[in-house]
């Protein structure tokens, strides 16, 4: 039975053209290799997986003239040295690495040291290598490579010359995924190998186990889509594609019952949330041409997002964006993450929800909540107003009573009680057509007071809004006293917008100032006491350690 051997070690570049990603680097050191100009110090530094190493073998190779077919065979260990200073970072290893380099090549013409993790050596032992490092052998190459430079002593950094490596990029760790599949004659899917080499973080060797894994996972010896998902354990894009579809369209109920099922297949709700973060920016970006160049999707996923885009406005996408982003900074200090993530996707879709309600009697078109709807009510025609980017498209529902399906709303999943003429009467003359009228500190407090009563007692709203607050030119400022009233500002802050916009003639922008109070720590215990006069007398602590006393008894 053949000996199983991993793909990055299988496939381990042993010339500089096969090194992927990194043609600054390589193409530097081959033309060095070329015209006989090796420093005698050299530093490589990146991250994790992207051929530091590698390349420090193949320049020894290349340097000593060593032909190598196969990565699996070892070089010549009499001129190279491997060092791991992660395991050989005293003072006493790095000695007998300078004894070494006293005596000269018996073959080649280079002796080259390879230390790796070179930034795990103690300071003692960076300070024994200095001289060596500095003045060695004319037969004596080191090669330090390190994934934390900042680690390395700059006396170190000032005598190497140094090579920064960078993260390869989604396409060429894809290229190189793609040219081994290929020699093993395996099939796959392009958007398999995409999430693979996206899910690697630029780190070519992260790509590769993974590429192990999933053949292994695979009994048909095909890398699917399906399989990479599973395996990853990463959410398949499609539930990003119909829940944004989902979203516009307001079907509350159809969102959640994804979120449900995510949760059921172990995702935690964050993935959501997040995943909905990039989907939208995705979104964002495929209305620009310029910008889709910079999205990291396969081909075929990107004439999706662009086909999505189209009949999804700006504004939505914005808002949809700033939600989300508002509630992944408070997703961690949230008691229940599933009821968090499901207002969220609440909120989002009420943000199309725009209905207007015609009466048989007059010709006056009014705006109000589907919750104001008289359930008694069986001839009342619904406007649904969409905005697109350029024209507006109205699609006219007839609405009965006793057939009706439409989906509840935020305030009509939150609470059941039932809405009064009254507000219907205040909803019906507030929303009617009103001329915009110049913007005065004046007009924004009955404007304030109008907008306080359509909060329904609602009481922690309408204390915020009768907090102190400063108008400077067309700017509003409330100041509040914790991030409590904050959060509870953000969530009439779009609502309160609205009506600035639709009453004043120019633009009003809404703030907020929120200035934490400390208070004062009570005194409660004996050791509270004790340290509360011990700051007013310090003679006292003195006193306590002399005579031997515990101030509990």
């Amino acid at each position: 039975m053949e000996k199983y051997v991993v793909s990055a070690r299988k496939y381990r570049p042993i010339k500089f053209e096969d090194v992927v990603g990194q043609s600054h680097v390589t193409t530097t050191l081959d033309n060095a290799v070329k015209n006989e100009k090796i420093a005698q110090s050299i530093l490589f530094c990146g991250p994790r997986g992207v051929g530091k190493t590698t390349c420090a073998r193949i320049l020894a190779n290349e340097i000593n003239g060593f032909n190598i077919d196969n990565p699996l065979e070892t070089s010549n260990n009499l001129n190279i040295y491997e060092l791991d200073a992660a395991s050989n970072n005293s003072v006493d290893d790095i000695r007998n690495l300078i004894d070494q380099v006293r005596y000269a090549p018996q073959s080649g013409k280079y002796k080259v040291y390879i230390i790796d993790e070179v930034h795990m050596l103690s300071n003692a032992a960076f300070n024994a290598f200095l001289k060596t490092l500095e003045e060695p052998p004319s037969y004596a190459i080191f090669i330090l490579a390190t994934t934390e430079k900042n680690k390395v002593i700059p006396t170190i950094l000032s005598r190497c010359q140094i090579y920064d490596f960078n993260r390869i990029e989604i396409p060429e760790i894809k290229g190189k995924l793609i040219d081994i599949l290929s020699k093993e004659k395996i099939e796959f899917d392009d958007e398999a190998l995409h999430i693979i080499a996206q899910k690697a973080d630029g780190a070519m060797r992260d790509a590769l186990s993974t590429l192990d894994m999933i053949r292994t996972f695979s009994k048909d010896s095909k890398i699917t889509l399906d399989i990479v998902t599973k395996n990853l354990n990463i959410l398949d894009s499609e539930y990003f594609f119909n829940v944004a579809d989902l979203i516009y369209k307001s079907k509350i109920s159809e969102t959640l019952l994804i979120h449900n099922d995510i949760l059921k297949k172990g995702f935690e709700s964050s993935a959501l949330l997040n995943g909905l973060s990039n989907h939208f920016r995705n979104l964002l970006l495929s209305k620009n041409d310029k910008l889709i160049e910079i999205m990291e999707v396969s081909n075929s996923e990107k004439s999706k997002y662009i086909d999505q885009s189209k009949l999804i406005p700006t504004n939505f996408i914005e808002e949809s964006l700033e939600i989300l982003n508002q509630f992944e900074i408070n997703y961690k200090r949230s008691n229940d993450n599933k009821i968090h993530t499901e207002i969220a996707l609440i909120k989002i879709s009420s943000l199309s929800k725009k209905k207007t309600l015609k009466t048989e009697k007059g010709s006056n078109i009014i705006e109000v909540d589907e919750t104001h709807l008289s359930a008694k009510s069986n001839k009342t025609e619904l406007v649904d107003e969409r905005d697109e980017d350029t024209s507006v498209s109205k699609e006219v529902i007839i609405k009965k009573s006793e057939q009706s399906q439409e989906t509840p709303n935020l305030k009509s999943l939150l609470t059941v009680d039932k809405k009064t003429e009254k507000d219907l009467d205040y909803k019906e003359s507030r929303t009617n057509k009103i001329e915009k009228v110049p913007f005065t500190e004046d007009s924004f407090i009955v404007l304030l007071e109008e907008f306080t009563k359509s909060l329904n007692d609602k009481n922690s709203e309408i204390a915020i809004l009768k907090k102190k607050y400063t108008i400077k030119d067309h700017k509003i400022t409330f100041h509040l006293d914790n991030d409590l009233e904050g959060t509870i500002f953000d969530s009439i802050l779009n609502k309160f917008k609205e009506q600035l916009k639709v009453r004043f003639e120019k633009k009003v922008s809404l703030g907020k100032d929120v200035t934490q109070t400390v208070k004062e720590k009570a005194i409660y215990t004996n050791k509270d006491k004790f340290d509360y006069l011990s700051k007013k007398n310090k003679n006292l602590k003195h006193l306590q350690n002399k005579l031997g006393l515990d101030y509990e008894f």
